[in-house]
């Protein structure tokens, strides 16, 4: 009896444990290269603007989709901005020259993208169909 009562606990405490180290932040331990790829990899929703607001990133260049309640547009609205990368920083070049350097952070089992511009938090980006509020 005691055996099992110590295996449950153990479980329950493994359990805690792993639930609480999906949220930790990877930035430490990715290269821009891995971020890049990570933002490459699926649809990207804008913090406050979930349901309506949508990024996808592919061969350098951003693309924006508009939606309502979550439903998106299949195309992209005309125009993009291209990105690249300098050292282990993402330049995002949005036209007219306004060009602007962020660095990348990754969280939340890589569920949450966040752009910091000179220091600051500048854009959050979450991805679309996971578990990230679960992190917040």
């Amino acid at each position: 009896m005691r055996t099992f009562k110590n295996k449950i606990i153990f479980s329950f405490l493994l359990f805690v444990a792993m639930s609480f180290s999906s949220c930790e932040d990877a930035s430490t331990e990715l290269t821009i290269e891995s971020k890049v790829e990570i933002l490459e990899s699926d649809e990207w929703l804008l913090k406050d603007f979930e349901d309506r607001v949508m990024h996808t990133f592919a061969n350098g260049e951003r693309f924006t989709y508009y939606g309502t309640d979550s439903n998106f547009d299949e195309d992209a609205i005309p125009g993009t901005q291209t990105y690249t990368i300098s050292g282990e920083l993402l330049i995002m070049d949005f036209n007219f020259g306004n060009i602007s350097t962020y660095e990348v952070k990754v969280f939340c089992n890589n569920n949450i993208l966040e752009f910091y511009r000179d220091g600051e938090l500048n854009t959050t980006l979450y991805r679309r169909g996971s578990n990230y509020k679960e992190c917040l």
